[in-house]
């Protein structure tokens, strides 16, 4: 019984093998002993074949040995020399079969003694019988020693036969022995195969006995238990064992007592809805008795939810399924939240159904405080957009009045080293605004509200001018800065030019930012995808490289890698991960390859969406101004930063317009309500008593109430958030300007929205000035200076015929030091753009600058004269 136990206990996989492996080892075994007697037997065959063999060669030496001895008296009698070869012919035959003698019985003694002795009679022998011959026909030998010597001659070979009869006794009574070995091996092969195969044909059908016994008989009786799993009911016992099957059993049974005292109450009720049978946790539940069953399903709901469970029943009745939340009352009266789901239980209404009954009152509460979360997180995210919108504003105010300072200083008479100084506040202001924007833009990412214009623009020009932007930084940094734009990219092209340069610019500065020598290449290009093509950008730099590990990183917001030096090369960590999500809005991808030591090469790209010419307003380069007599503009700027009405005077210096200034919303408003006429109205929209939002409507209201045409309002202010943009443009402003705001922009959005077409077209662009007032001594010293600029242009003229650029770099950058300090700043412009047109090895723009430096020569040399 033990046995049959741990029989039992065999996973029906190990029993499966025993009843393959019985007859599998049966099959196996035969197939050893066959070769392993098989091969004694074959040893015993080929030394039987052996011993046959050796008789044979020994039957025929016997026959060789009677044949000499008739030929020889044929030849003693005869005389014939016929006779006396034939001998010559046996006695060669028989030390043939002699030799092979030799081989057969190598391995026993007795015989090669034997031959030994046959191979010295055989010897002697020819040599006695033909020189005995000779002798007596010579007459030399007498004929009675003749007969004395054929005596002795036929007394030898009788001695050799009887060694030659021992020899064949011998082998014979060898042969017998092998014979009768070999017979026992062949038995003993037969009997080990009888063996085997009854031990495979009895244990395979015993094995399959026992495998096939209680299996069908337990299968019957696990399906009826799990018939009865639904209704809650005991299960019937089964027989014991530990295969799958008494595992499955067993889980059947957990199964059974888990529904029982499930988390989820199930019940079984007919087709009217009373109770057939439920489980211990829908009793908990419902508050019902399992030992007295109360009647109706419906009774267990709370009476304004009946309705619903009858429609959820009525549903189920139609498809074989209903759902629906109600409220539970349980005999004390208590009440929770439930989730029940009916299913029917056949295809027939008679058949019944189930009642699936799940709590939900902690996940009511759950959803409850997720609310208060989201709701929570909501605010803190508004609070986090309106830190960002302060702290920016707070920054962008001061930026203003010092970026709008620098750029009215660089355009006065300054020298060398104050233009550089000039040039330094004008940079890192402008990096101070771009850290700014990373900001708002990943604030923007954060909530969501990151988005992309889509207008047809320019590609070439777009390119061309993100990348220009570096070309100073690039000469002054040594570093080779080359683009290359493919002549099938598109000439325009549908999409934001704006975030295209954003990621560009991005990307390029970077590239210089990690290049201390070498080249930076820019490359566009159209790649063919499946669905289309796309434009392809690339950014490839001589620089340290990025470790593959950190490829990734690179992207995620804050990082910096920890082989940075940060010291060298700050920066907000934010710029990739607003590049990737710009990238992605666009519909393209971004990334990064190369190693540590061979540079990177970053690409993105954006989907390939060719356009016909847009309708684009081009930003101006130079500050416009208005013909004499043309126009008087009457401007209104409330604006409480004294430095900021400072600057915005400046800005409007020798321009056709009247200023007069508000230092608070509430005072510009009086102003307008007040009967004062203004041509444009300037906002600034965080002011003391009253706001530029509350403001512009309160003056909008103003202007439809009296039927007056609404003044052009343009909110200019340190708020750039886009949220805050909108806002000034519901309060009813027509346009928004950033602060800090460049004076060419802010002359021409005031001529924009005040002057009448036909005014416009009065309106030219200011002429740069090709010369500055300077003091008395340096302008003595002008004549003898432009002088020495004729004999530097031929040479540079000359060395670029050579393709020798350095020498041409240097005058660049010695023009760009010295122009403005002469009182020439397009001197200085020109040598900023010659230096770095040398250093990108960019020769027809070389050329370029040297014929414009020339016609300034010949203008100027002409003014001296």
């Amino acid at each position: 019984m033990l046995r049959l136990k741990k029989w039992r206990d065999l996973s029906l996989r190990a029993k499966g093998v025993c009843v393959v492996a019985i007859p599998a080892t049966a099959t196996v075994a035969i197939a050893c002993l066959s070769f392993a007697l098989g091969g004694r037997a074959t040893t015993a065959e080929d030394w039987v074949n052996h011993t046959r063999q050796a008789c044979e060669q020994i039957q025929r030496m016997e026959t060789l040995d009677a044949e000499a001895s008739a030929e020889t008296r044929a030849y003693l009698m005869t005389g014939d020399d016929g006779f006396k070869l034939r001998l010559g012919e046996i006695f060669s035959s028989f030390d043939s079969a002699r030799e092979k003698l030799v081989a057969l019985t190598a391995d026993r003694p007795a015989q090669q003694k034997r031959l030994a002795q046959i191979s010295q009679m055989a010897r002697s022998r020819p040599e006695r019988l033909f020189g005995a011959t000779a002798l007596s026909g010579s007459n030399a030998l007498p004929a009675n020693e003749l007969h004395a010597g054929l005596l002795a001659a036929d007394q030898q070979r009788r001695q050799m036969e009887t060694v030659i009869e021992a020899m064949l006794e011998e082998e014979k009574r060898v042969m017998d022995d092998r014979l009768s070995r070999a017979a026992l091996l062949r038995a003993e092969i037969q009997m080990s195969s009888a063996i085997c195969v009854v031990f495979g044909v009895v244990g395979g059908v015993v094995i399959s006995i026992l495998f096939a016994s209680g299996i069908t008989f337990r299968i019957e009786k696990l399906k009826e238990n799990v018939a009865k799993l639904p209704t809650g009911g005991l299960l019937e016992p089964m027989p014991e064992g530990r295969d799958e099957i008494g595992a499955l059993t067993q889980d059947v049974s957990q199964a059974s007592e888990i529904l029982r005292h499930a988390l989820h109450g199930v019940a079984r009720a007919d087709s009217s809805g009373r109770y057939l049978s439920f489980n211990h946790t829908y009793a908990v539940l419902t508050g019902l008795s399992e030992l007295s069953p109360p009647g109706s399903v419906i009774e267990a709901i709370h009476p304004l939810d009946r309705s619903r469970i009858g429609e959820a029943i009525e549903d189920m009745f139609a498809r074989g399924r209903g759902e629906a939340e109600a409220r539970v009352t349980k005999p004390d009266g208590s009440v929770s939240d439930a989730s029940i789901m009916f299913l029917a239980a056949g295809y027939a209404r008679n058949d019944g159904f189930y009642v699936f009954l799940r709590d939900i009152s902690s996940q009511k509460e759950i959803e409850t405080q997720l609310i208060r979360a989201k709701d929570a997180a909501i605010a803190a995210n508004a609070a986090k957009s309106n830190f960002l919108a302060k702290i920016s504003h707070d920054i962008r105010t001061p930026l203003n009045a010092i970026l709008g300072a620098a750029d009215l200083l660089s355009g006065t008479s300054l020298d060398s080293d104050q233009a550089d100084y000039v040039d330094m506040f004008q940079r890192n202001c402008r990096r101070l605004v771009a850290l700014i924007n990373d900001f708002l833009d990943f604030g923007r990412i954060e909530a969501g509200a990151l988005k992309v214009d889509k207008a047809p623009y320019k590609v070439r020009q777009s390119v061309y001018d993100a990348v220009h932007t570096f070309a100073e930084t690039a000469a002054r940094q040594q570093v080779d800065l080359r683009l290359e734009i493919a002549e099938d990219v598109p000439d325009w092209q549908l999409g934001d030019p704006l975030r295209l340069q954003q990621v560009l610019m991005n990307l390029v500065s970077n590239a210089l930012k990690f290049t201390a020598r070498g080249r930076v290449d820019v490359r566009a290009l159209v790649t063919a995808v499946e669905g289309g093509g796309q434009l392809r950008f690339e950014v490839s730099d001589t620089g340290p490289g990025i470790r593959s590990e950190d490829q990734e990183k690179i992207f995620a917001p804050f990082t910096q890698l920890p082989n940075q030096d940060l010291a060298a090369l700050p920066g907000s960590g934010l710029g990739l991960t607003i590049c990737r999500e710009l990238v992605e809005l666009m519909g393209g991808q971004i990334g990064v390859t190369g190693a540590v030591g061979s540079g990177s090469t970053f690409y993105f790209t954006v989907p390939l969406m060719a356009a016909g010419p847009g309708v684009s307003t081009p930003a101006a380069t130079r500050a416009p101004r208005l013909a004499p007599g043309s126009v008087s503009l009457r401007l209104l700027v409330a604006e409480d930063g004294e430095d900021n009405r400072t600057l915005l005077q400046y800005f409007l210096r020798g321009e056709p317009v009247t200023v007069q200034f508000a230092e608070n919303g509430q005072a510009a408003v009086d102003l307008v309500l007040g009967g004062a006429e203004f041509d444009l109205i300037l906002m600034d929209l965080d002011m003391p008593v009253l706001d530029g939002y509350a403001a512009t409507r309160k003056i909008r209201e103003w202007h439809a109430s009296r039927g007056i045409r609404p003044t052009p309002i343009i909110a200019l202010s340190a708020h750039a958030v886009e949220e805050l943009v909108s806002a000034s443009l519901e309060a009813g402003c027509n346009a928004h300007l950033a602060k800090p705001v460049e004076r060419a922009v802010l002359i021409d959005t005031l001529y924009r929205y005040t002057v009448s077409a036909e005014a416009l077209k009065l309106i030219e662009p200011a002429p740069e000035s090709t010369s500055e007032p300077v003091a008395p001594e340096i302008a003595a010293l002008v004549p003898q200076y432009l002088a020495s600029k004729w004999q530097q242009l031929e040479e540079a003229q000359g060395r670029l015929l050579d393709h020798d650029l350095e020498p041409v770099r240097r005058f660049g950058h010695n023009l760009r030091g010295t122009g403005r300090g002469y009182g020439f700043p397009l001197l200085e412009k020109i040598g900023r753009e010659l230096e770095a047109a040398a250093a990108a090895r960019e020769e027809p723009h070389i050329a370029e600058q040297l014929d414009q430096l020339r016609q300034f020569l010949d203008q100027e040399s002409v003014a001296v004269s």
